[in-house]
Parts: structure tokens; C-alpha cells; sequence
């Protein structure tokens, strides 16, 4: 009787390796970006929770976000980019944008995102 033996080979070895590596690859380029996001959503929902704000003109909320933006140190968006609405009577601050993530060479991922404050 023949004893066979079971496992990966060499080969499948480096291809998992390969594929891990891409991924990981992958990962650390989009987490920042998703990180910056979800920054701006909260800068957001700070500004329309806090009371002072409850009558504020647009340039105020632009002026508020700018100063937070600065601690945060946020650079995908500006604070011409936000679109300032009030929808019953409630503020509502939102933004579309979108980032340009260098792969490899020159192979690029395009990620667009949506931050509101609702």
C-alpha cells in the first residue's frame, strides 16, 4: 500500500503569497482614504449637533469646518465643497468627492464617496 502525501506544492505556495501580498497591498492604500471619510462625516455631525449652530448662515459652517478640518488634518475636501441645506428646519451639511489611489505604476483606484451629516 502507498502512503501519499498531501499538501500545498511550491508553486501554490508563492500564488496564495502573491494574492495575501495584493491584498494587503490593497488595503493599505484604501484605509486612509476610508479613515478621511469617516473623519469628515464626524466633523460634520459635530457642527449640526452643537446648539450654536442652530441658525447659522453657511459661511459660519464653512468657517467651523475649516477650523476643525485644519486640527484633523483633512485634505480630500475644502470648505467650498460642502453643500449646506436646511431640511426642516433641521442643517443639513453634505459633500460628494472623489480619490485617486496610486496602485502600481501607473494603474490607478478611483473611490468616490458621499459624507453627510444625516
Amino acid at each position: 500500500m502507498r502512503n501519499r502525501q498531501q499538501g500545498m506544492t511550491l508553486v501554490g505556495m508563492i500564488i496564495v503569497g502573491i494574492v495575501v501580498v495584493f491584498v494587503s497591498i490593497l488595503a493599505m492604500k484604501l484605509v486612509p482614504a476610508y479613515i478621511e471619510r469617516y473623519t469628515i462625516g464626524k466633523i460634520f455631525r459635530q457642527i449640526v449637533n452643537n446648539p450654536a449652530f442652530a441658525n447659522a448662515t453657511a459661511a459660519d459652517v464653512q468657517a467651523a469646518f475649516a477650523r476643525q478640518v485644519t486640527i484633523d488634518s483633512v485634505n480630500a475636501i475644502s470648505p467650498s465643497d460642502l453643500v449646506i441645506t436646511r431640511e426642516a428646519g433641521q442643517l443639513v451639511v453634505e459633500t460628494r468627492y472623489q480619490v485617486t489611489i496610486p496602485l502600481i505604476s501607473n494603474i490607478s483606484l478611483l473611490v468616490d464617496f458621499r459624507a453627510t451629516s444625516r
